[in-house]
């Protein structure tokens, strides 16, 4: 059974555009290994400048598996070192999906 990831991320305003471009670049590395993003959207209201991703994986030892791979992979410091400059908190949730979802 498929476990959902939902992320919420809040980005810095001056650092929006650098998050969006390093995401661009670590989407399909995750993907790569497994993960796959059902979306991914940015609040209109609320908290501006409120990422939500949303990620299926396998099951939870997915999770951990493709970590490793990240952070073993060469690129993995400089795509924290973004990170880390332009977020200012990560919330994530973990959930299942219900027998109605589609």
């Amino acid at each position: 059974m498929s476990v959902f990831v939902h992320v919420t991320l809040e980005v810095k305003a001056a650092g929006m555009a650098r998050f969006v471009e390093v995401m661009g670049e670590t989407v399909p590395m995750l993907e790569g290994w497994g993960w796959k993003l059902v979306g991914a959207y940015l609040q209109r209201t609320g908290k501006l400048n409120t990422v939500i991703d949303l990620w299926e994986l396998k099951d939870l030892n997915e999770l951990d598996a493709v970590l490793k791979k990240f952070v073993a992979h060469p690129r993995f410091p400089a795509i924290k070192a973004v990170l880390d400059e332009t977020v200012e908190s990560e919330t994530i949730v973990f959930a299942n999906a219900l027998n109605y979802n589609r």
